[in-house]
Order: C-alpha cells, then sequence, then structure tokens
C-alpha cells in the first residue's frame, strides 16, 4: 500500500478532472438532437456520455480543478453542471423548433388527434413525430454530434472550468425565443391556409344554409393538408438545417 500511495495524488486529480468534464457533458449528451432521444435506452447513452468524457478528458484542454477544499470543488461541479445544462437546452431547442411547429401543422391540418409514438416526454402528433425524427436523422447524417462535441472543446477556452459567470444567460433566453418565432414561421404557411379555408367555408355557410359544410370540408382539409405537408417538407427541413447552427449560438 506504501508503494501505491505516490499515484494517490495523480489519480485523484484525474478523477477530479473526469468528474468535471462529466458534468458538463451530461446534460449536452442527454439533451442533444439523436442521441439524447427517449427512443434510444439510458444504457447507450450513458456508454456515449463516459466514452465521450474520458476522451476529453484525456486531450489536456481542460486543467486539473483544484480539489481543496472539498466544498469548492462541489461548487465547481454545480457549475459544471449549470452550464452543461444550459448548453443542452440550446441543442434540445433545434428539435423543439420542429415540434412545435409539427404541432401548429397538425392542428391546422385536422390531425391534431392523432397521437404518434412519444419520442419525448409525452406523445405527440404524428406531424410533429415525423418533423422530430427526421430532423433528428438529418443532423446525426450531417455529423453534427461531432461538431457539437469539437465545439464544445473549443468552449473550454470561453467558459473556463467553473467560470458560471461567464455564461451569458441573456443570450441563451434570445435564442430560446427566436427558436420558438421560428419555429411559428415554419408552420404560418399551414395556418395562413387554415384560416383562408375557414373563411371561404363561413361564406359557403352564409350562402347555402342547408348544405352539411363540414361534412364537405373536413376531408377536404385533411387531403389538401397532406398533399401541402408532402409538397413542402423538404423545403421546411432544408430551411430549418440553415437555421440550427444560428439557434444554438455557441457552435
Amino acid at each position: 500500500m506504501e508503494a501505491l500511495a505516490p499515484l494517490a495524488g495523480p489519480l485523484a486529480g484525474w478523477l477530479g478532472l473526469f468528474m468535471v468534464v462529466l458534468a458538463r457533458l451530461s446534460f449536452v449528451v442527454f439533451l442533444m438532437p439523436g442521441i439524447g432521444e427517449q427512443a434510444i435506452p439510458v444504457q447507450m447513452r450513458v456508454i456515449v456520455l463516459l466514452g465521450v468524457s474520458m476522451a476529453l478528458a484525456s486531450t489536456g484542454v481542460v486543467g486539473i480543478p483544484v480539489m481543496s477544499p472539498f466544498s469548492g470543488f462541489v461548487a465547481i461541479l454545480f457549475s459544471e453542471l449549470t452550464i452543461g445544462l444550459c448548453l443542452g437546452v440550446t441543442l434540445r431547442v433545434t428539435v423543439w423548433m420542429l415540434s412545435i411547429a409539427g404541432t401548429l401543422i397538425s392542428q391546422s391540418i385536422g390531425l391534431s388527434q392523432l397521437i404518434g409514438v412519444a419520442m419525448e416526454h409525452e406523445a405527440q402528433t404524428m406531424v410533429a413525430n415525423l418533423l422530430s425524427l427526421a430532423g433528428a436523422a438529418i443532423l446525426l447524417s450531417a455529423d453534427f454530434h461531432i461538431s457539437v462535441i469539437a465545439s464544445l472543446l473549443r468552449l473550454y477556452g470561453d467558459i473556463p472550468v467553473g467560470a458560471l459567470w461567464a455564461l451569458d444567460m441573456r443570450m441563451l433566453v434570445n435564442q430560446c425565443s427566436a427558436a420558438i418565432g421560428f419555429a411559428v414561421l415554419l408552420a404560418w404557411p399551414f395556418v395562413a391556409v387554415n384560416l383562408l379555408y375557414n373563411i371561404c367555408l363561413g361564406f359557403i355557410n352564409k350562402a347555402l344554409p342547408q348544405l352539411m359544410v363540414a361534412f364537405v370540408g373536413a376531408p377536404l382539409l385533411i387531403g389538401g393538408g397532406m398533399i401541402f405537408l408532402a409538397l413542402s417538407i423538404i423545403g421546411l427541413l432544408v430551411v430549418w438545417k440553415e437555421r440550427v447552427i444560428d439557434v444554438v449560438g455557441w457552435m
């Protein structure tokens, strides 16, 4: 045991470094589009988290934190968890944009009652699930997760370990607000078509009160909405992908 005593200091320092990196990456990995989806088993996400944390801790970019006193080290861990949560939320907002847009589209074309598989914590509409799954697949195929890890490594120069004060909370709030506004903008053509449909339906109902316009208009709304969605979904996803980096803000 005495022969192993000289190794106790470096080992403790490396474990502290690993815990600090793990604290920042935990929320980032579990909220990252594609990797952090609820459909992926927790064990797989934990393995990815441990592997990426060990890789980043071995690069030498992150310095070994001060372990004494222990209360100071706990404060550093709490700061890193907070930083990771804020960074992870900005990543997750990119998929939430598609969820919000899909929910608005579903309500506009009459498909809001058809619930799909729960990709998030609760079940969503089929259009929201379709857009969220397509968006996650597009980001993974574009190596978005690799860009996130590289940006996290670079971000240690802008936001050092435990430097919670270096995190611009106003920028995060503005990014989230802009993301919600962009999600509504993505669904706005469907909302406009739905508004025009209801106006026309009102005129028809006024001119022909004896006609049950709802039985004629509902299939037209659903069928036309699905055709419109099929024609516009590629352009919608392309526009969304071009906006992802701006929404994240720190990549």
